[in-house]
């Protein structure tokens, strides 16, 4: 009668209501270093980490804040539809969504030990906080520079300012340079990227000294190049951003990014002394 009983209750178990009962998927799944640096946009020095088999890709997410907040700042730079202002009217847009989804995405990366896209995330989620902190009136940065030493619009336009916020984007150019190096370890359309992003802070830097000595055409003219060169710039990003999103749903069509994983193979013996890594490399050869 027990025996019944256990049976009975067995079947209950895997089949209540005509439902079969639930099971635990597994999802984790093992890359191979091409994809690894295709996804994460980060070489895979030695082996896969543990957490990137089991946690999502925040790099996405990174990928995706950059693209919309700098995409309607490069129209306003271009001054589209009659935009303007320095992009003072993106200054919720730059903390709120540039600066926190990258910070945020910094983060994620760094959890998962991929370094470079962890710095490049931190370092630009930084400067969106900068940038939009910079026109906010409550830190007070441009307003001394104005005539009366309260109007934060006018200081924002101010010779003083200018000339001094103008080496920070010079400093920014320098720091996509070496970007733009390091992404050469991972594929065109990143390091197309970083290489935008030289002309966008190199111009930028320009046409604010230029702004500082009142020449505005020159300046103008500067800042637009500026824009144009960050909307390249976003619209790789775009395109950056659509591989990947179809990659993360196993879509059948997959899109070209050059990839450079193998250009820069490094075989050192530190590298070799891994056992999954030794393995590959003879693989190979």
């Amino acid at each position: 009668m027990d025996d019944e009983i256990m049976r009975g209750n067995s079947k209950a178990s895997h089949s209540e209501g005509g439902m079969p009962a639930l099971t635990q998927v597994p999802t984790s799944i093992t890359l191979s270093a091409e994809q690894f640096e295709r996804l994460y946009l980060s070489p895979m020095m030695h082996r896969q980490p543990t957490l990137a088999k089991n946690l999502g890709n925040p790099t996405p997410l990174g990928i995706g804040a950059f693209v919309l907040t700098a995409t309607p700042l490069a129209c306003c730079l271009m001054g589209w539809r009659g935009a303007g202002g320095g992009g003072a009217a993106f200054t919720g847009v730059l903390i709120l969504l540039g600066g926190l989804l990258l910070v945020l995405s910094s983060i994620l990366e760094f959890i998962l030990g991929n370094t470079f896209s962890s710095v490049v995330f931190g370092h630009l989620g930084g400067f969106c906080l900068a940038f939009g902190a910079t026109m906010t009136p409550a830190f007070n940065s441009a307003a001394p520079y104005s005539a009366d030493g309260t109007n934060t619009l006018a200081g924002l336009h101010g010779p003083g300012f200018v000339d001094t916020f103008a080496f920070f984007f010079l400093f920014m150019a320098l720091l996509m340079l070496i970007y733009t190096v390091c992404a050469t370890r991972t594929n065109i359309v990143f390091v197309l990227i970083f290489a935008c992003l030289i002309f966008v802070f190199s111009l930028l830097a320009a046409a604010y000294w230029k702004l500082g000595l009142e020449d505005e055409v020159t300046g103008n003219r500067l800042t637009v190049g500026a824009g144009a060169a960050l909307f390249v710039a976003t619209m790789l990003g775009f395109y950056l951003l659509t591989a990947q999103l179809l990659d993360s749903v196993g879509f059948p069509i997959c899109l070209p990014i050059g990839d450079l994983s193998a250009v820069w193979n490094r075989r050192s013996q530190r590298n070799l002394s891994d056992p999954e890594v030794a393995s590959d490399v003879n693989g190979k050869f």
